[in-house]
């Protein structure tokens, strides 16, 4: 199979924006009455947060996996994985690690680091996604060289693997081993969606009658849909991605945003944690105000933070993981895929 060189596609900078939009909302609101705008058991704001979880993180993997699809890997295994090296694990060690020291110090952060010792071997914060997506492309590189994903039948074949993974095995979570469990069906619904075209009519009335069967379990009975576990939570994050992505939405101001969807992931929480010290320090309190500024804050920060790397080789390399200067500004702005 020949690679296809992507070019910036609205409908996949829209869906990237709002992959964004729904994880800086996590953050600022919390999906508990301890971490976030710290909003009591119940509220309607923590149980709308909750049930996007369904949609957030399958989002940004089936994304990943799509974009894969148009550069996969096709040889030559230690230069596609140094590049996967320098583009998730070299910000995982920089950004990921700041993340940890500064929650740590900071009085008003949320959870901080038990064991130092054990930094980045157990994931720290939303930093998971980076080593989970690292491992996604070794098995990935593995099936690839197997021909596994070669023709529909194998491809098939090894997404009902994934999904069995998914639903019954949970690894130790070294090195975000479980996370890898959880994106890997995403990532590979995202990649076939590409490598075999699928989005015809009958492939969004199958997917949109999944979603519907998928959501009325998981609102009538919840013991049998746990968010990250089960066959629901699967069915809502695999069809959710597929119909807004195939819908042909397109927003350039959403578009925009998900242009610099990998500094937004890396950097959002620095300022909505900021943005909600500060504002409750000057006395604001109303959960609305703070919800608004903080998303603000978490997508506004980055997007600058990212235009001001973008100067610099050398910070471009260590905090963005892309090279160059200014003339791969452009590049800082890709999603990891």
């Amino acid at each position: 199979m020949t690679g296809q060189k992507m070019k910036r596609s609205l409908e996949v900078d829209t869906l990237r924006g709002i992959a964004c939009v729904l994880l800086v909302l996590f953050h600022v609101v919390g999906d508990t009455p301890t971490t976030g705008l710290r909003i009591p058991e119940g509220h309607w704001l923590q149980v709308f947060n909750e049930a996007l979880a369904y949609i957030r993180m399958p989002l940004f993997s089936f994304i990943s996996g799509y974009v894969y699809g148009f550069r996969p890997y096709q040889s030559r295994p230690l230069g596609f994985i140094k590049g996967k090296v320098r583009r998730l694990l070299l910000p995982l060690v920089t950004v990921g690690t700041l993340f940890a020291v500064v929650q740590a110090f900071t009085p008003g952060t949320n959870n901080a680091v038990d064991h130092w010792w054990l930094l980045h071997i157990v994931p720290v914060g939303h930093f998971w996604f980076l080593e989970a997506l690292f491992i996604v492309f070794l098995v990935v590189i593995l099936l690839e060289h197997l021909k596994a994903l070669a023709t529909p039948a194998g491809f098939a074949l090894t997404w009902a693997l994934a999904a069995v993974l998914f639903d019954y095995f949970s690894p130790p979570n070294y090195f975000a081993a479980q996370g890898a469990v959880y994106l890997l069906p995403f990532f590979l619904a995202g990649l076939a969606c590409k490598r075999f075209e699928i989005g015809g009519p009958a492939a969004r009335g199958i997917a949109a009658a999944v979603f519907i069967c998928a959501a009325t379990v998981a609102m009538l009975l919840p013991q049998f849909s746990e968010q990250g576990t089960s066959l629901p939570a699967l069915g809502l994050g695999v069809c959710s991605a597929f119909l807004l992505l195939r819908s042909g939405w397109s927003s350039p101001r959403m578009a925009y945003i998900g242009s610099y969807s990998f500094a937004i992931y890396l950097l959002h929480v620095f300022f909505t944690a900021a943005s909600r010290i500060v504002l409750k320090k000057i006395g604001v309190t109303d959960i609305y105000v703070l919800m608004m500024a903080g998303l603000a804050a978490g997508l506004a920060g980055p997007i600058i933070s990212a235009l001001l790397i973008s100067r610099h080789a050398g910070l471009n390399l260590w905090l963005l993981g892309t090279t160059g200067s200014r003339a791969k500004a452009k590049e800082a702005k890709a999603a990891p895929a």
